[in-house]
């Protein structure tokens, strides 16, 4: 029997579509192809982009009547039902209507699997209020025994107070006064009981099937990929990505949760919850009478709650939540102190407290409390990176008192813990500048707060100890994750300059150095990178620049400046300008350095050891650029490449000319220079270019 999967050329998904609705009507032993063939082509469809609205459509038409399919087949169709935007309203219209007995209906199995896959797609629907509309319809079927658990999965979904009436409770009491205690029944009676607190239900233990089980991780994650893709997906499409609905982990996670799901216990008929907010509309409507939560500090996780808390604010809550925090916080220094902490507990309260701060912008009160008294007594590993991002939200202060009660018992306990901790600690303090900056940036203009000024540039200052520390006391092939970290903070620090706001703050010479003559390429450009961003930053300052800045801060700037050009653009790497040497290196080294180059070859010299076509780190790069530049000139002018002389390298201004007349290509030195810069910025390596391109005015032009 032939199969469409074994046809050599690829067979369409619309055109696998068609074949699959006619073989649904056709009987297995009278069809002329084989159903499993079209089946998996659609599923890979399905799997790889999902299912536009067309084909969902046309899917959930074939599985949602009684036909000629096999269940297998049937099973694959809906267990592949990856939508590629948002489900329509009469999709799901579709599904419900192929729910319940009847002469047309699909088997029990395939209705299970509907019922499971409206669970799974409710967050993505078109129109959120199709399920509510249809929850009359979906309640009536709760007898049916072989869809009734994930039915009440999908009920415990949608559920608002206005489903909750009393005829439906008086069912769901009867239904499990005469099944017992069935775990998905017993779970949909306590969503009830979450809007009618008076319903008296069986004292059951909470099962895994009480309550909706999470989305399989594999179908969750190709799903979301899938509308990621999407060019139709919007921001909120994905589960709870609009923050105006409340967060469940689950009844297992809520249980293993230091922080609890958000409940309201003392609900009335009057009264409003947040579990029944859905959209922005409805809490901005309803935000006066919504009834706070059991325990406030849910705000830590839930979004909901984190906008009540903030848009509705009141000692209460306030009380509420600090006093839940210095139990919890005391108890957890209480367990540091004895060496009985537990890391998960610890992690997820801090991974909380730094959600709120990043909402928030700032650390509650009670929480730098906390910070002070624990950083002593910790050990550095326990949840160390919820504590670090947490500590990144400290408020700008003088920074002597900051590294004395926060900062100072970082450093003490995070090295011991090898290179990783190191980077950890120079990442905890990019981002403690960033916040820092942030706080300085919305400052009025005038009159400038000096010490805020000054926080910064202390706060610069030890970065900048600590990370030349760092650079001389490890090897080259140790560092690299280090020097990336402290380049990192730099060019956070390099671009956020705004004048008579943010001062300019420099990386010291000698670290600069040291990071420019690193055995790589990368690290090489953004260092210039960094220069660029700060020599940029000056030319758009008031003038005169020494009004502002001191003759100590900018002549060392200017020498880097003059360095890095002699090196990669003059020429004249290593030339010592008055007293100072570059990149210090001594006049008599120099001299004995030239005179051993001369004697090698006469045409070569130390001062263009460092530029773009013998530098170490870039002459390959820069031969790849010319063979790039000497290609495209013969193709642009039409030369016979065969009886062409074709440069050999490295690229000089006199091997150029000497190229122009022994049948090679013409092009100038400038241009060459030109189209290396620019073709190692195209691949990652800017800095250099934008460095030149700030200091040479004909570049800048």
């Amino acid at each position: 029997m032939p199969s469409i999967s074994d046809d050599r050329e690829p067979v369409g998904v619309h055109e696998a579509l068609q074949s699959l609705e006619k073989a649904s009507r056709t009987p297995a032993k009278q069809r002329a192809v084989k159903v499993s063939g079209i089946v998996d082509a659609i599923c890979r469809t399905a799997f790889d982009q999902g299912l536009d609205e067309h084909n969902l459509r046309t899917v959930v038409r074939i599985v949602s009547k009684k036909s000629e399919l096999d269940q297998t087949s049937v099973t694959n169709l809906v267990k592949n039902l990856y939508p590629a935007t948002r489900v329509p309203a009469d999709v799901v219209v579709t599904v419900v209507g192929a729910l319940g007995q009847g002469k047309g209906k699909p088997s029990l199995g395939t209705q299970n699997s509907l019922v499971k896959w409206l669970a799974l797609a409710h967050e993505i629907l078109e129109d959120s209020r199709v399920l509510s509309r249809l929850y009359g319809v979906l309640f009536g079927m709760l007898d049916m025994i072989s869809i009734r658990t994930p039915l009440c999965h999908l009920l415990s979904l949608v559920t608002r107070r206005k489903h909750v009436k009393p005829f439906r409770i008086q069912q769901l009491l009867e239904l499990s006064r005469g099944l017992g205690n069935e775990p998905a029944l017993q779970g949909l009676l306590r969503v009830y009981r979450d809007y009618y607190p008076d319903i008296i239900i069986a004292s059951t233990t909470a099962t895994r099937n009480s309550f909706p089980p999470r989305p399989e991780p594999e179908w969750q994650k190709r799903l979301i990929s899938i509308l990621e893709a999407s060019s139709a997906t919007d921001e909120d499409v994905l589960e709870h990505r609009s923050g105006f609905r409340v967060s469940r982990k689950g009844r297992k996670r809520s249980k293993l949760s230091v922080i609890p799901d958000v409940h309201t216990f003392r609900a009335n008929e009057t009264s409003v919850t947040l579990e029944e907010i859905d959209s922005v509309e409805d809490f901005v409507g309803k935000l006066e009478r919504i009834e706070p939560p059991g325990q406030m500090i849910s705000f830590l996780t839930d979004p909901l709650l984190q906008k009540y808390v903030a848009l509705k604010p009141s000692p209460i809550t306030s009380r509420r939540i600090e006093l839940w925090l210095s139990a919890s916080l005391e108890e957890e220094c209480n367990a540091a102190r004895a060496g009985s902490e537990d890391s998960s507990y610890l992690f997820e309260l801090a991974g909380g407290l730094g959600n709120h701060s990043q909402y928030d912008k700032g650390l509650l009160p009670i929480v730098s409390t906390f910070l002070r008294a624990y950083l002593p007594v910790w050990d550095g590993i326990t949840a160390a990176d919820a504590v670090l991002a947490l500590l990144a939200y400290l408020p700008i202060q003088r920074f002597q008192d900051a590294y004395d009660s926060f900062l100072g018992p970082v450093e003490k306990v995070l090295p011991g813990h090898g290179l990783q901790s190191l980077e950890k600690l120079l990442h905890f303090y990019t981002q403690l500048l960033q916040h820092w900056i942030a706080q300085v940036a919305v400052r009025p203009a005038a009159p400038a707060n000096k010490s805020f000024d000054k926080a910064l540039e202390d706060l610069v200052v030890h970065v900048s100890n600590l990370s030349t520390s760092l650079l001389l006391s490890l090897s080259n092939s140790a560092d690299s994750s280090i020097r990336s970290a402290i380049l990192s903070f730099y060019e956070l620090l390099s671009a956020s300059s705004k004048p008579q706001v943010i001062p300019i703050l420099l990386p010291p010479p000698l670290l600069a150095y040291l990071l420019a003559q690193s055995p790589s390429s990368a690290t090489v450009s953004r260092i210039c990178g960094i220069y660029a961003n700060h020599k940029t930053a000056f030319d758009k300052h008031p003038t005169p620049i020494t009004s502002y800045y001191p003759s100590k801060v900018t002549i060392p700037f200017n020498s880097c400046l003059r360095d890095f050009y002699n090196v990669f653009w003059g020429a004249k790497a290593f030339q010592s300008v008055g007293n100072s040497a570059a990149f210090f290196c001594h006049p008599a080294l120099r001299v004995s350095l030239n005179d051993y180059l001369t004697a090698i070859e006469h045409e070569y010299a130390v001062g263009f050891a460092l530029d773009l076509s013998h530098n170490p780190l870039l002459a390959s790069l820069s031969a790849a650029a010319w063979w790039s530049l000497e290609d495209a000139e013969i193709e642009k002018h039409g030369y016979d490449r065969n009886s062409m002389n074709w440069h050999r390298g490295p690229v000089t201004q006199h091997s150029l000319e000497a190229l122009e007349k022994d049948r090679g290509v013409s092009v100038s030195y400038l241009d060459y220079r030109r189209h290396v810069l620019q073709w190692m910025a195209d691949r990652g390596c800017a800095g250099i270019r934008d460095l030149l391109f700030a200091t040479h005015l004909k570049l800048k032009k």
